[in-house]
């Protein structure tokens, strides 16, 4: 370089560098890095939706971070089926803290809860995802025959259907984690017989 003064690079093509290389590492890490620059904001509702999305395309830090919120309950009420499912995820791609965490809840589940956590993060089962939106719709439509109020009876989990599991939660004195399971849909069927 003969001595000559090198000179910077303008930012704007720092900034188009940055996009490309976030572009070329793939939407699921872009996913990944939006969901953790959520959950270190502290928005964890945020985080859950996209590491879910990043976690459901296979990416085991993802699955141990969702794991994560759904075990401290972060956002929302706690969910150990939901928790365990993800950890056990991120644990069968070698994830050593998910392995642990995993580890720690499985004493404290039964082999109908264990199954249930597995076959809800399948990762691509359509026929698990057909099973979860049938489980929710009859949770649905259970609280709506009790006045709980949880909206149409569509398979989403949304706001309306998870405040309408955990008030029924509650004035049941079951544990609140506002999370549609066969256990609860059991529960609904006898309630107001």
């Amino acid at each position: 370089m003969d001595g000559a003064a090198r000179r910077p690079m303008p930012l704007t093509s720092v900034i188009v560098i940055v996009i490309a290389i976030a572009a070329a590492a793939g939407p699921a890490a872009a996913q990944y890095d939006a969901a953790l620059h959520a959950f270190n904001r502290g928005d964890f509702p945020t985080a859950a939706r996209q590491f879910e999305q990043a976690a459901r395309e296979g990416d085991a830090d993802a699955q141990y971070w969702l794991g994560r919120i759904y075990a401290d309950g972060l956002g929302h009420p706690r969910d150990s089926i939901a928790a365990y499912g993800w950890f056990d995820r991120a644990a069968a791609q070698g994830h050593q803290d998910a392995t642990i965490l995993r580890d720690q809840l499985a004493p404290l589940m039964t082999p109908d809860q264990v199954a249930e956590a597995q076959r809800r993060t399948d990762p691509g089962s359509a026929a698990a995802d057909r099973d979860a939106r049938e489980l929710i719709a009859e949770v649905q439509r259970e609280l709506n025959r009790l006045g709980y109020r949880s909206g149409p009876p569509d398979g989403i989990a949304g706001n309306r259907t998870r405040t309408a599991i955990e008030r029924f939660q509650r004035e049941a004195g079951l544990d609140v984690t506002g999370t549609a399971t066969g256990q609860l849909l059991d529960r609904l069927r006898v309630s107001g017989q």
